[in-house]
């Protein structure tokens, strides 16, 4: 299991050496483009998910704004724990407090214990939580797949060729090869990971 302090940064998805090992040593660990990709790659993941996705982040305070009805809806797809909830100043939880304070899912979503309402002040909801999952063999995959993509043709190239020797560039999309674009496929592991809730 795979846990950090909040305090920490984000980690990539895949190392430099696993990007070695997955193009066979076609990049190597030790040039600084392939740290580059793998960081450029995981931070586009995060940033089309709004949330961090992995790994399991301990004490994260977030500061919300109030939704001015009975369910908060927590930026993240796996939560793990809550400690701490403030509305609009008031503690309605500290870490013994939590469980008779707020109902809570792994999907994010907060209630007030015997009903009422957040705030509907912008930035007045505070919450200290756990959440990330702890495993995403997926994204590794998917990270791996697009940086190396990325660095076959960085210039774009989808053809190159010298007298009677010719090479083809894997496509993105219609006419462009490398850069960050994911293919369907791709794109459907990433919408796993997507939350909607803002």
């Amino acid at each position: 299991m795979t846990t950090q302090p909040a305090t920490e940064p984000l980690p990539p998805f895949a190392t430099a050496e696993q990007l070695e090992r997955y193009t066979r040593g076609k990049l190597r660990e030790d040039d600084m483009r392939t740290h580059d990709a793998v960081a450029a790659v995981s931070r586009s993941i995060r940033r089309e998910a709004h949330w961090h996705i992995w790994p399991l982040v301990t004490g994260h305070e977030l500061v919300l704004d109030g939704p001015g009805g009975p369910v908060l809806s927590v930026p993240t797809m796996r939560l793990a724990a809550v400690h701490s909830v403030t509305d609009a100043g008031n503690v309605l939880a500290t870490p013994a407090e939590v469980d008779a304070a707020v109902d809570w899912s792994a999907a994010g979503l907060l209630r007030k214990v015997g009903g009422g309402t957040w705030t509907r002040r912008y930035r007045q909801v505070r919450v200290t939580i756990d959440h990330g999952h702890e495993d995403v063999e997926d994204l590794q995959q998917l990270t791996l797949q697009l940086a190396a993509r990325a660095l076959s043709s960085p210039m774009g190239a989808t053809r190159e060729q010298a007298g009677s020797l010719s090479v083809n560039w894997g496509m993105a999309v219609q006419g462009v090869s490398g850069g960050l674009i994911p293919l369907a496929a791709e794109q459907r592991v990433m919408d796993r990971y997507r939350w909607t809730g803002h």
